[in-house]
């Protein structure tokens, strides 16, 4: 009995370290909500924070999600993209 419940053990632990890899990034538009404060999974790779130019011409985070590779900045931004649990918290 016991060597049943070691080897179930065994596998529940094989079990759950075999899901697919993500991060934990925050997503988010500062034009629909200012809140940004609960990170979600990331199953495509990348977190990234796109900064655009506010009225007074400083650039101010205006989206943060997630990709599977960096998005390209247009005129007058600027992307940072960062792979660490959270890194986009800025």
């Amino acid at each position: 009995m016991k060597t049943l419940l070691l080897a179930l053990a065994v596998v529940a632990f094989m079990c759950l370290g075999s899901g697919r890899p993500f991060t934990l990034c925050f997503e988010c538009n500062r034009m629909t909500s200012s809140d940004c404060s609960t990170a979600s999974r990331c199953y495509r790779g990348s977190c990234y924070t796109l900064y655009r130019p506010d009225e007074n011409c400083e650039l101010k985070w205006a989206v943060k999600g997630c990709a599977e590779t960096c998005p390209t900045a247009g005129p007058n931004e600027r992307v940072k993209c960062c792979r660490s649990p959270r890194c986009n918290d800025d």
